[in-house]
């Protein structure tokens, strides 16, 4: 049963016991990313999450702060999205206090020395070059510049090498000093949640003084050019195997409607007997990955299918994909592939829910932006109730061929795609 709580300086506590859990997940979200940055300053929430790592008033190196928590066996890490940014610790129960002071440290007490932070330009910079050389790491970042360009939202998550290389450690601490007061931060703990926890967040959270006043305010989610010549992206590299995407433009977070899409992309490529994985893999022999889904922001979406291709394959899978969205939009889909959507998806919730990181997850992103935080049963009755009917009039209002994006990267030429 969720508990949650505001301490009197607005930082937001939500708790989730699991019966007979062994281990505690404290996990720590703000809602900032790559999306509430100016161009200049694209990429600095990367950059401060890295930051964090680097040694605090108490834990004077990234050293000594990492083997504080390697010593407990912990799982533990961070990440940031266009939307958000989390630092967890996953550790034995026991651990916990442990865990919940060295997260308040790095959090609270962080020195960012400007040594460090120079220092640190380069291991950020070969990450983001890392990803960069990685095709399949890198197709969602080429798809989503393409359909969000000359918006924030279609930037990348960590900037640029260049935009990295130019930071100036005052701009980075005012911007940290805006969003990482406790009036900004959500605290989640799953798993063993002993009757101490209370106490403990108290004292290490509770007394901290807010920095700044934050906003969650941000430039309105723009969709790029809907010319045919413009909806393409391909960024040439030489591989053995191009990587395909291809979307629309969906429903933003708390939309009802992404029940339906979530079924209706389940029922197209969400596992190895859905219509797309047969038809591309199974019967052509096309690709080795082929799946859908959806992605979701708080003003925007879109729906997608990804798959990995032999370059002179990619218009014939553009074309079978396109074929068996027609066929979803005209004929529907049938009662046994709804039911086994449904039953998928809770089975795959169920599974996913015995480990206390997800569970942290899970309820942290309903908190930062659902209208209402449901519990799993309320959220799946959600899936039961959708009908073929809406799946059909679903595919109908996303897939419109004349939104379509599609980005490619690999040994492929822009004017040899046909879509």
């Amino acid at each position: 049963m969720l508990e949650q709580y505001i301490l009197p300086n607005k930082a937001r506590v939500y708790l989730l016991p699991q019966e007979n859990a062994l281990s505690t997940t404290t996990l720590i979200m703000y809602p900032v990313g790559s999306r509430y940055e100016s161009e200049k300053l694209s990429g600095v929430s990367h950059y401060i999450e890295h930051m964090m790592f680097k040694g605090t008033k108490k834990r004077k190196s990234a050293q000594i702060l990492t083997r504080e928590i390697d010593r407990l066996g912990a799982e533990y890490n961070a990440f940031t999205s266009k939307e958000y940014t989390g630092y967890y610790i996953k550790a034995g129960a026991a651990y916990t206090n442990i865990a919940l002071d060295i997260l308040s440290d790095m959090l609270f007490n962080s020195v960012f020395d400007a040594k460090e932070m120079e220092k640190e330009k380069g291991p950020v910079c070969e990450e983001l070059r890392m990803y960069k050389d990685n095709p399949i790491m890198n197709i969602d970042n080429v798809f989503e510049e393409l359909m969000y360009d000359g918006c924030a939202l279609g930037r990348d998550i960590g900037g640029t090498p260049e935009h990295v290389m130019s930071y100036k450690r005052d701009d980075v601490l005012k911007f940290r000093d805006r969003f990482y007061g406790p009036n900004n931060m959500h605290i989640f703990m799953a798993g063993h949640i002993g009757e101490e926890v209370r106490e403990w967040i108290k004292n290490m959270y509770g007394m901290q003084k807010n920095s700044g006043t934050p906003t969650r305010m941000f430039d309105p989610a723009t969709l790029g050019s809907s010319a045919v010549s413009k909806r393409l992206r391909v960024e040439h590299k030489q591989a053995d195997q191009a990587q395909l995407m291809l979307g629309f433009p969906a429903f933003k977070y708390a939309d009802e409607q992404n029940a339906s899409l979530g079924v209706l992309m389940t029922i197209l490529g969400g596992s190895m007997s859905s219509r797309l994985f047969t038809e591309i893999r199974e019967k052509r022999g096309l690709a080795y990955t082929v799946r859908s889904g959806a992605e979701k922001y708080r003003d925007v979406g879109y729906g997608y299918v990804r798959a990995g291709v032999e370059p002179k394959n990619i218009n014939k899978t553009i074309a079978i994909v396109k074929k068996e969205l027609e066929k979803i939009m005209t004929k529907g889909v049938t009662k046994r592939e709804l039911a086994d959507a449904k039953t998928h998806l809770r089975g795959a919730m169920e599974l996913s829910l015995e480990d206390s990181s997800t569970v942290a997850s899970w309820y942290a992103k309903q908190a930062l932006f659902a209208d209402e935080i449901l519990t799993p049963e309320e959220k799946l009755a959600k899936v039961d109730m959708v009908t073929a009917e809406q799946i059909q009039n679903v595919a109908k209002n996303v897939f419109d061929w004349k939104k379509v994006r599609i980005a490619i990267i690999g040994d492929v030429e822009k004017t040899d795609v046909r879509f």
